[in-house]
């Protein structure tokens, strides 16, 4: 493996697991409600979406609405 994918695949990581930290407290105020079903499903909907978004990080910095 080349330098450059290498360091490609470490700062496209390191960039997913920053987003992730910061999408995890998304979804940390249901963790007292756990014991109720549709709050433990509701719970892993979000974490899901919020994994999947934290994978596709580079095109929510290019595509970003917030002003």
């Amino acid at each position: 493996m080349s330098i450059w994918l290498s360091i490609a695949l470490i700062s496209y990581c390191l960039g997913a697991v920053i987003q992730w930290l910061q999408l995890k407290q998304k979804f940390q105020e249901l963790d007292e409600y756990t014991n109720f079903p549709i709050i433990w499903v509701a719970k892993l909907i979000a974490v899901f979406g919020c994994f999947i978004e934290a994978l596709m990080w580079p095109y929510s910095l290019i595509l970003n609405d917030e002003y």
